[in-house]
C-alpha cells in the first residue's frame, strides 16, 4: 500500500567524471627522474666569484703601481718646466680665490 515513488539519490551525469579525469595533475612526475646535484651550480658560482675577484685585484694593483711609479718618471727639462709653470698657476688661482672670498 505504498503511495508514491521511493526517493532515489541523484547521480551526477557520467560526462562530468570523464572531464575531470582528462585534466591530469598540475605537474607531471617521472619516477626515474634523477635529482640534480647542487655541486655544479656551486662550482659555477665559485668560478664566477673567483674571476670577479681576480679582475678587481688586477685593476687595484694596476692603480697602485701607477701611483707608485708616477713620481719616478724620467722627464726632460722642458716637461719639468711646464709642470712647475702649471703648479704656480694653480697656486696663484687658489690665493686669488681665497682673498676674494675673505673680502666678501
Amino acid at each position: 500500500m505504498a503511495q508514491g515513488k521511493l526517493k532515489v539519490k541523484s547521480k551526477p551525469p557520467v560526462n562530468n567524471k570523464k572531464a575531470a579525469n582528462n585534466k591530469g595533475s598540475a605537474f607531471s612526475k617521472r619516477k626515474n627522474a634523477p635529482i640534480q646535484s647542487k655541486k655544479h651550480k656551486i662550482k659555477e658560482d665559485a668560478k664566477l666569484k673567483l674571476a670577479v675577484s681576480r679582475t678587481v685585484n688586477e685593476k687595484n694593483e694596476a692603480d697602485i703601481r701607477k701611483l707608485v711609479y708616477e713620481g719616478q718618471k724620467n722627464m726632460s727639462q722642458a716637461q719639468e718646466a711646464v709642470i712647475k709653470h702649471h703648479q704656480r698657476q694653480g697656486e696663484d688661482a687658489q690665493q686669488a680665490g681665497s682673498s676674494a672670498s675673505s673680502s666678501k
